[in-house]
């Protein structure tokens, strides 16, 4: 089982920091097919231009190219599973542990997938610019909280599809909750098999 990890919204809680953040995992037994959907979008949906950019990301495209892409993930046999937690109800005393709110909410998620104990799955995580130290306390806290095998990668999206993919559905799952708009949300939500609200 491969299970790809994002989040969308931020950990800042400053005025202009978003009130939601959204963990996701797209949940798959066949990366291949999800990776020929996002190749699919950018050879015949993408204008020339954008073709010649690194990846796609749901924040840069058009709605169109969205509802495309979601579409496509949503025809796979895929999974998806997500956690939503509304900023303004932290504790202003753990608002410093920004890190520590991250790795605490992902393994929370993890422990609730429908896994059984002898499922040995890997996790795929954006990179990002994230430090080794911080990538090691994630990686041993979610293996700990897991109620399964579990292997932890920690990739580039810009060379890995499934990683664009799992962006787009985060987004889409942000947007439900930060702006009310439920238009891409809706494209995947027969998808969605665990669905945590901390609100």
């Amino acid at each position: 089982m491969h299970i790809y990890l994002d989040e969308s919204g931020d950990l800042g809680f400053h005025s202009n920091s978003s009130n939601h953040i959204i963990i996701a995992l797209l949940i798959t037994k066949n990366p291949l097919a999800i990776e020929r959907c996002i190749k699919k979008i950018r050879q015949r949906k993408l204008k020339k231009k954008l073709k010649e950019l690194p990846e796609i990301k749901f924040n840069k495209s058009n709605d169109n190219i969205r509802e495309k892409t979601l579409k496509c993930i949503a025809k796979e046999p895929v999974d998806i599973a997500y956690i939503v937690l509304n900023k303004n109800r932290v504790n202003p005393d753990r608002q410093f542990h920004k890190q520590k709110i991250y790795n605490f909410r992902t393994g929370y998620l993890m422990r609730s997938l429908p896994f059984e104990n002898d499922i040995h799955s890997k996790l795929i995580v954006d990179k990002r610019s994230r430090s080794k130290i911080i990538r090691s306390d994630f990686d041993q806290y979610v293996k700990e909280k897991a109620a399964f095998n579990l292997d932890i990668t920690h990739e580039n999206s810009e060379y890995n599809q499934c990683l664009q993919a799992i962006d787009f559905i985060a987004g889409a799952i942000y947007r439900k909750y930060e702006s009310g708009d439920d238009r891409f949300y809706n494209l995947i939500k027969n998808r969605i098999t665990v669905a945590e609200h901390l609100l």
